[in-house]
């Protein structure tokens, strides 16, 4: 259906960023990387997509990808041209602060916000387009950006800090080691959701009926032809008869109707 291959898209531009993330910052000591984390704290629930952790602090990364075309709007939301129609979509940068403020509570209220002098860590919110999404927008607004330009320019970033922005920085003066500590504990937090699919969207699930059928070693004493199976009764004028809902009837039925109880 329309829908199944909507969700296989969506699922499958989601990979493609991350993707785009392990291959940039896989063999990094200096960033660590998380997908796919849920978390509920104080009555909220923040499903992120990404979270990027090092030593400029936490971005909360917002994947985004469209076949249309996208117009951000100058609130930050979206309009989705495919040919003549025209979706709008909620604002997705206002979407990831409110995941980025479940993190901030999270790590606040677990004493992991604020480092051996004081500094808070620093935690920032972006929307990352899929690299083949067309935005209209040149430039982009603020916390906007394609996925490849970001991963690129960040590890650029983390790479080549010098000792002065270290020391700005929240967490620079502690080891990349209490990074890790951090992202070790969001993880520790994850609360892992079986969503049903197929229940919100209303997917249907073709079931085929089976007959429990176990041939055993057995010729029908009757006809000489078919084998004694276990079948399963069907009709319950025939229960009083039989002491349970199995028998063993023949396989050459209807031709030979023999039964017999288990």
């Amino acid at each position: 259906t329309n829908t199944n291959k909507k969700i296989i898209r969506k699922v499958k531009k989601e990979k493609e960023n991350a993707y785009l993330i392990d291959f940039e910052f896989k063999n990094s000591k200096n960033v660590h990387i998380i997908h796919d984390l849920r978390l509920e704290h104080n009555g909220r629930v923040a499903q992120i997509d990404h979270i990027l952790l090092s030593r400029l602090g936490i971005e909360v990364l917002e994947s985004k990808s469209f076949n249309g075309i996208v117009s951000i709007k100058s609130d930050n939301s979206l309009e989705v041209k495919y040919k003549e129609k025209i979706i709008a979509q909620p604002n997705p940068l206002e979407q990831a602060k409110r995941h980025e403020l479940v993190i901030k509570e999270l790590l606040h209220d677990n004493n992991l916000l604020t480092n051996m002098i004081g500094l808070k860590l620093e935690i920032s919110s972006k929307v990352l387009f899929n690299p083949n999404t067309v935005v209209l927008n040149d430039p982009m607004p603020n916390d906007f950006v394609k996925a490849d330009n970001f991963f690129k320019d960040r590890m650029d970033s983390i790479n080549n800090m010098g000792f002065v922005q270290i020391y700005k920085s929240a967490f620079g003066l502690q080891k990349i080691d209490n990074i890790l500590n951090i992202a070790n504990f969001l993880i520790s937090r994850h609360k892992p959701l079986n969503f049903d699919y197929r229940n919100k969207y209303k997917i249907k699930q073709e079931v085929k009926k089976e007959i429990d059928i176990i041939e055993v070693e057995t010729i029908c004493p009757r006809c000489k032809i078919g084998k004694l199976v276990k079948r399963e009764m069907k009709n319950k004028k025939y229960e009083e008869k039989y002491s349970s809902n199995s028998f063993l009837g023949c396989s050459n039925f209807p031709k030979c109707r023999y039964s017999e109880s288990l």
